[in-house]
């Protein structure tokens, strides 16, 4: 039975877009399928954060930057042949549409022109990385539904997972929100 733990104290959230789908639940799944599920997610988010380690910077010992060249020329055609096979897949399946979405550790909140009903359980599918198209499967009930012109935001608490899988969503937002930041600093120095 999946541990529950209290809700941690991080404000921090992703906001932008990712693929997402979902579907209606009549009901929770059974425990012993959320452990698996959640064993699952945890497999998919460290290769991510697998995916995301750069060479850094090595400081002025010549012996040392050429190393560091090496391997950055290394990591780069790595990168982009994990990309090409990832573009593979993802053509190979269904992926959702990406949707402008905020992600916390506890919430999940997203538009879209299709509401689903109200006060039920979703499945929800998240894509975190086209070069990795495997997608977090994440529980969730909804919390609010408020119509905004042609479209609905979607509001919806996540079900707490177990320490590890919490820990490892906790830094998957913390770098996502982190990598904003730089992006935004980047285009700001423009």
């Amino acid at each position: 039975m999946p541990t529950t733990c209290d809700p941690p104290r991080s404000n921090l959230a992703f906001t932008g877009f990712l693929p997402l789908a979902w579907q209606e639940l009549p009901t929770l799944p059974e425990p012993d399928e959320l452990q698996h599920q959640e064993k699952i997610n945890l497999h998919i988010l460290h290769i991510l954060f697998a995916l995301d380690i750069h060479a850094g910077d090595y400081g002025d010992d010549p012996i040392t930057l050429t190393s560091a060249s090496e391997l950055r020329r290394l990591d780069f055609k790595i990168s982009l042949l994990l990309e090409m096979v990832g573009q593979l897949l993802a053509g190979q399946q269904a992926i959702p549409p990406e949707r402008a979405l905020t992600l916390t550790i506890n919430q999940v909140s997203w538009r879209t022109d299709a509401a689903p009903a109200a006060n039920v359980t979703l499945r929800l599918e998240l894509y975190c990385n086209f070069s990795y198209p495997r997608p977090l499967i994440l529980y969730a009930d909804i919390d609010e539904i408020v119509s905004i012109e042609n479209d609905f935001q979607i509001k919806a608490t996540l079900h707490q997972p177990g320490a590890p899988l919490q820990e490892a969503l906790e830094r998957y937002i913390f770098l996502q929100h982190r990598r904003a930041i730089a992006n935004q600093r980047g285009n700001s120095q423009r």
